[in-house]
């Protein structure tokens, strides 16, 4: 069974949502917010992930009962698909509510268009209270983002109050593009079978026109850093790229099913990117002729160009 720490799989997704907390009538808790640190990332891209982390949270659409706290009777942990990331920025705000309260409907009646919620679970234990979780997604549209998430934790505090806590979290990395060389000879491999026990099989390779490798360059090029957070404990193989020089490999590209990456080797660097884009697969799925490549184009169904990761 594949195990992902990817949100495109997971039961929680993504959100962003527009509706800010001042246009109802809340106070600004920005210093509620706790974001994580790195030493991994530019100081820069640490200080724009944060800030778009906190951007994301203070824009959400809370119940105007709720009153902002710094601590909650009964502790609520981080919620989210990528805790305890090296790359992860992450915020939350605190907040009681009455009871009567009911956060799901509220939140539901005051998403934008385009939003949706996308998730939902409950959670508990031995002499707890029930823990209720909400997430809704939409797109991510930013060029530095591989993920970015927001859920809704309740629960029922010792006081008989309703706790609340909402937790943004996005992974904000430099923008990367990698250019594929555009002389040589350029190799695309597909498959007409994949298999978790016995690998990819049926191989169908096509030598791409010069206009064609100028497509795929573009493609690639647009495709973001998959960062630090993907993880399977299976995987297939649905693409090899390579490109040819004077009879030697001079670059290469290796796209998998899971977690989804696009493995680029040169001779100076080596590169994963998130291979999840339906215009990168578009590009590479023109390429073969019909009942060529059938795994490949079939498993690739779940590319998404919303960028939901």
């Amino acid at each position: 069974m594949r195990q992902f720490s990817r949100p495109l799989i997971g039961p929680i997704a993504l959100i962003s949502v527009a509706l800010g907390v001042a246009c109802l009538g809340l106070p600004s808790t920005s210093a509620l917010a706790a974001p994580a640190t790195t030493t991994t990332l530019p100081a820069s891209i640490v200080a724009a992930g944060n800030a778009y982390a906190l951007h994301l949270l203070d824009a959400q659409p809370i119940p105007p009962e709720a009153r902002a706290v710094t601590s909650l009777p009964t502790p609520i942990g981080p919620q989210g698909e990528v805790l305890g990331a090296g790359d992860i920025r992450q915020s939350h705000h605190l907040y009681l509510l009455p009871m009567s309260v009911s956060v799901t409907p509220y939140v539901q009646a005051h998403l934008p268009s385009g939003e949706k919620v996308s998730g939902n679970g409950t959670t508990s234990g031995p002499n707890t209270n029930p823990v209720y979780s909400l997430t809704v997604s939409r797109t991510c549209v930013s060029p530095h983002i591989i993920f970015c998430g927001v859920y809704y934790t309740t629960t029922e505090a010792k006081s008989g109050e309703q706790e609340l806590r909402v937790d943004a979290q996005v992974i904000y990395l430099p923008i990367v593009h990698v250019k594929m060389p555009t002389t040589g000879i350029v190799t695309v491999t597909g498959y007409g079978k994949t298999s978790l026990a016995m690998g990819s099989s049926d191989p169908s390779s096509v030598v791409l026109t010069h206009h064609q490798i100028l497509s795929l360059r573009s493609a690639i090029s647009g495709l973001k850093d998959m960062g630090s957070n993907g993880m399977c404990m299976e995987d297939s193989l649905l693409l090899n790229i390579k490109v040819v020089k004077n009879g030697k490999v001079t670059w290469s590209a290796i796209a998998d099913e899971c977690p989804g990456g696009l493995t680029i080797t040169s001779s100076t660097s080596k590169v994963i990117l998130d291979n999840r884009s339906c215009s990168f697969w578009h590009v590479v799925n023109s390429f073969f002729a019909s009942g060529q490549a059938s795994a490949t184009k079939t498993d690739t169904r779940i590319c998404s160009d919303s960028q939901l990761f």
